[in-house]
Parts: structure tokens; C-alpha cells; sequence
């Protein structure tokens, strides 16, 4: 979401429903911030700051870590904050994880802007990429390049029939490419199932929450929301990982066979090596806009 004032929700909201890993019943509360804020995680009394020093564990989903208190599976909340252009807000976690929902970020997005959105009296501030960066692990890589605009693309590469080699462009200022993101929902091959729960993961996996495929089928009833959903979703995943810098980055992301570990790195390399300079939404905007314009012309 392309916006010049800092945001926030009008009104606190209250979430519940199952998480996805632990399989335990979860609740989220989120509370109106005040301008420069920012996103804020709280669990038993710790306030756990949504930014990449915090990020702790990245097997199947983000885990944010602090004093001894873990916030699990925020990845579709940061995302849903990023759409909906919240820069603002506390959230309070009463469980170990947070909510799976649908196992995209839609109904996030949509109990968000139920409460409504306030914006506050402060510039919106956005993080440029100055120069080019790539983070890799094994045949896996991200490459981020610095650019007018904001560009983030995910290409998969499966060896199967029904994702193979499909890849996804998210561009913030199309309706349909932003709402074609945030609505896609996780998923897992039915193989898979029996080895997560082995290791304590997906324990509240079900076909509510997750598009599950068994011998290039799709095992859902009412089948895929879009042909290519679960390149959409990784494109989910790695926008809500990349708001752990702590502002939309404005730069073209480039990500192959990506997953959370090499999404964290990336915002860990951008931190780490100051790779991009803090400018308020004023003078981002204006080149953004100048570079839609050059392209229509």
C-alpha cells in the first residue's frame, strides 16, 4: 500500500481461530499506536518490536524471540498491515502462535479495515534501496535492485504439473495484484503432513486453512482461488518478511525457490551493510508517481 501519512486502526480488534502449528485455539488483540510507534508484538507482559533484530526461528513460518517470550507465525499479519498500509499498531498474542484464519491474510485485511483506519499527522517513511544485494542458499537466492518503483517478484521451481516453474509479480499501486496476493492461502503437499507433525508442526492443519495437493491434484473441494496461488502466497510471505525492516521497501525483489530463512537474511543483509536510506513518503512518492507517468507516456 502506497501511502504519505502514517497509519493506524481506529479501534482495537479482537481475533481468534486455530494456529496453524501449535493446533492450539489463539487469540489476537490489536490496539490503536500513536505516530512513529511502529508494529508491536506483546506476550506476557514483553513487548516484542516487529523488526528483523527480533526474528529468531524460520521453519515453516517467522518467529519473533525477546526475553524468553516467542510470537509465532506473524508472517500473514505483517503482510495484512503492510496492504492495508498500517505503520502503527500494538498486538497483543494471548497463545503461542497467532491465528491461521483461511491460511492467507485476507481475513486479517478484512477485520482491519472493519474497524477502520485512522491516519495520523506524521509522513509516512519508506526504506530505498541504494544498491544492489543477493542472499542464496544452495540453488536458492534473492536479488534485490535499487528502482523507482516497487517491484516483488517470486518464481518457483517444482517438479510437479501443478506449480512447476509459475512465478508472480506483485506491483502495490494494481488493485488486482495486490488483492490477488493477500487473498492467497498456504499450502502443503499431502506427503508432507505425516513428517510436520512428527516434528510438531502443522498440528492445526486442515483443508480450512491450507490448499493441500496429492498427486497434482488439488484434495480441496472448491479447488484453487487463482491458477498460480501458491506463487501468490510466497509473494505474501515474503512482503509480511520484509516488513520486519520496519518500513515498505521501495526497490525490485527478485526471489527464487525463496523461503522465510533467506527472506530474513535479506532484511538482515539490508541492516546490517545500511544498503538504503530512510525518506519520507514526500519525496518517495514523487518518483514513484514520475516513474508510472514516464510509463503510460
Amino acid at each position: 500500500m502506497i501511502c504519505q501519512f502514517q497509519r493506524t486502526i481506529k479501534k482495537p480488534i479482537t481475533i481468534e481461530g486455530i494456529g496453524l502449528h501449535s493446533g492450539d485455539n489463539v487469540k489476537i488483540k490489536l490496539f490503536p499506536a500513536n505516530k512513529n510507534e511502529g508494529i508491536n508484538f506483546i506476550k506476557n507482559n514483553v513487548v516484542i518490536p516487529a523488526k528483523i533484530d527480533h526474528a529468531h526461528s524460520f521453519e515453516y513460518s517467522t518467529t519473533l524471540y525477546k526475553d524468553g517470550v516467542s510470537v509465532r507465525t506473524i508472517e500473514h499479519l505483517m503482510a495484512a498491515l503492510y496492504f492495508t498500509g498500517i505503520d502503527n499498531v500494538y498486538i497483543e498474542l494471548i497463545g503461542e502462535e497467532l491465528p491461521i484464519l483461511d491460511g492467507s491474510s485476507k481475513g486479517f485485511v478484512e477485520k482491519i479495515k472493519e474497524a477502520g483506519i485512522k491516519t495520523l499527522n506524521e509522513e509516512k517513511l519508506y526504506a530505498v534501496l541504494e544498491e544492489p544485494v543477493k542472499v542464496e542458499i544452495e540453488d536458492k537466492f534473492i536479488m534485490a535492485k535499487p528502482s523507482n518503483e516497487i517491484k516483488i517478484t517470486y518464481q518457483a521451481n517444482y517438479n510437479n504439473d501443478i506449480i512447476g516453474n509459475k512465478s508472480f509479480t506483485y506491483i502495490p499501486y494494481e488493485k488486482e495484484s495486490y488483492e490477488g496476493v493477500y487473498t492467497a492461502r498456504t499450502y502443503c503437499f499431502l506427503e508432507e503432513v505425516e513428517y510436520l507433525r512428527k516434528n510438531g508442526l502443522a498440528k492445526g492443519g486442515s483443508l480450512e486453512n491450507a490448499v493441500v495437493f496429492h498427486n497434482n491434484q488439488v484434495i480441496n473441494e472448491e479447488g484453487l482461488r487463482f491458477e498460480d496461488e501458491p506463487v501468490r502466497h510466497k509473494v505474501l510471505d515474503l512482503i509480511g518478511d520484509l516488513y520486519l525492516l520496519g518500513y515498505p521497501l521501495v526497490a525490485e525483489v527478485y526471489s527464487f525457490k525463496g523461503g522465510h530463512r533467506l527472506n530474513a537474511m535479506l532484511v538482515k543483509t539490508l541492516v546490517e551493510n545500511s544498503l538504503f536510506t530512510i525518506k519520507p513518503a514526500s519525496e518517495v512518492l514523487n518518483f514513484i508517481l514520475n516513474y508510472k507517468e514516464a510509463l503510460v507516456g
